[in-house]
């Protein structure tokens, strides 16, 4: 669930601060980085996490991991690097734990940020692929640097699949900012993902912070490699990702362990 797709700048720069934050907790809050993924086309179907901003209501079996990693570039020489791992363990029901460590710069000032993430799901999408589910995710962010904690985030994924190979996405939530602007901000974005051969998604959303200093849209799309049901390499273009304005290139790997 990472759900973080990112951080301290960004509300000490408004937007990007804040926007790495939802990114990581993203969405997938607790989801990370690295996936691999089955090379049965519905398997690849649906899943979103790696660096995209909104989550979907899935996360893998008790005993599963997965380990996220990508680097988003802008041409206003901004970047965003992040590593996330995750696990699922069983705690009553399954619930996926994880951390994101957020490397940035933003407006040419550089920052790092340290978050704990959680995720569940209390009405899991049907096992047919054809129906509705919903997600509860959430994390804590602490900036090193500063030694404070920096914020918290919560996310509400609600997904329905039309198919196998079709998904829809839409994400709600709240994140209160300890730093510069101080205050709680909403956050929301709609995303779909679609299997179109075997082995290959298209994967596009639309985002927004609310609140002071926000600059909204913000988009991604990309596509995504599934060669085997453990890994997707992910290429995406965004814009306006921290409310900076700026065209963005993004790689991204995941990998998953023990979810077959």
């Amino acid at each position: 669930m990472k759900s973080c797709h990112y951080c301290k700048s960004s509300l000490m720069k408004p937007a990007s601060r804040l926007q790495v934050w939802l990114s990581l907790a993203r969405q997938r809050a607790l989801a990370t980085l690295i996936i691999v993924l089955a090379p049965a086309p519905q398997a690849l179907a649906a899943r979103l996490g790696g660096a995209y901003y909104v989550d979907d209501a899935e996360i893998g079996k008790p005993g599963s991991c997965e380990i996220e990693s990508w680097g988003s570039f802008a041409l206003n020489r901004d970047h965003i690097a992040v590593f996330s791992p995750a696990c699922v363990v069983n705690l009553g029901g399954p619930v996926e734990l994880g951390t994101n460590l957020v490397n940035l710069r933003s407006q040419g000032e550089k920052d790092s940020l340290v978050s704990l993430t959680a995720k569940s799901v209390p009405i899991p999408i049907p096992s047919n692929h054809v129906g509705f589910g919903m997600a509860v995710a959430g994390a804590v962010v602490y900036d090193p640097l500063d030694r404070t904690g920096s914020g918290i985030i919560l996310n509400i994924p609600i997904t329905y699949d039309f198919s196998e190979r079709f998904r829809f996405n839409v994400n709600f939530g709240a994140q209160f900012n300890n730093g510069d602007p101080r205050g709680l901000f909403a956050t929301g974005g709609v995303g779909v993902s679609w299997n179109f051969v075997p082995h290959w998604s298209v994967i596009s959303e639309v985002f927004g912070l609310i609140g002071p200093g926000q600059s909204n849209p913000r988009f991604q799309s990309g596509i995504r490699y599934s060669p085997t049901k453990d890994i997707d390499w992910d290429v995406i273009y965004g814009r306006n990702l921290t409310g900076e304005g700026a065209n963005w290139i993004t790689l991204g790997l995941t990998v998953r362990i023990g979810d077959n």
